[in-house]
């Protein structure tokens, strides 16, 4: 690994860090969305309703993991849940009002966050930041998809053996 590689690496592994929890003593993020639930539920928002096996798809995540996270959705009044009607196999989800309304308060106040953190930061530093954590971003689901794809050509290979 180059000395740029490592140092990114180490930069990431940070950000994941400080930015999954709270940066001061009183929690301004209390009784926000979770991680798993705010991914969900802002795909929704954009998509206004998925498959399950859509959102994994998205996600990068297995079925029955996103499963499980849309049943607590569902339990919490987030989501609701229904059969596709074109096939009847596939579990629809879309956001519910409340849903909506908690996705709407998580974001203002992650907001209010990083409106802090970067307050000394310049508009085309932020714009920058944006810009390169979305290439960021793009490339590891990119390579996500790479490295599954293989995964997946190496266990029909297998099997077929």
């Amino acid at each position: 690994m180059d000395e740029t590689a490592a140092a990114i690496e180490t930069e990431v592994a940070m950000l994941l860090r400080l930015a999954g929890r709270p940066t001061r003593p009183s929690s301004e993020l209390d009784g926000t969305l979770d991680r798993s639930a705010y991914l969900i539920l802002r795909l929704l928002l954009v998509e206004h309703s998925e498959s399950v096996n859509a959102i994994a798809d998205r996600l990068r995540l297995d079925a029955s993991t996103v499963t499980r996270q849309v049943i607590a959705l569902e339990a919490a009044g987030h989501v609701t849940r229904r059969r596709c009607t074109d096939d009847g196999r596939s579990t629809i989800v879309e956001p519910t009002p409340a849903g909506l309304a908690a996705l709407a308060a998580t974001r203002a106040a992650r907001s209010v966050v990083y409106d802090d953190v970067l307050a000394d930061w310049t508009p085309a530093d932020r714009q920058t930041l944006a810009a390169l954590l979305a290439r960021l971003n793009s490339s590891l689901d990119d390579r996500a998809r790479r490295v599954s794809a293989r995964s997946g050509r190496q266990s029909a290979h297998l099997s077929n053996a």
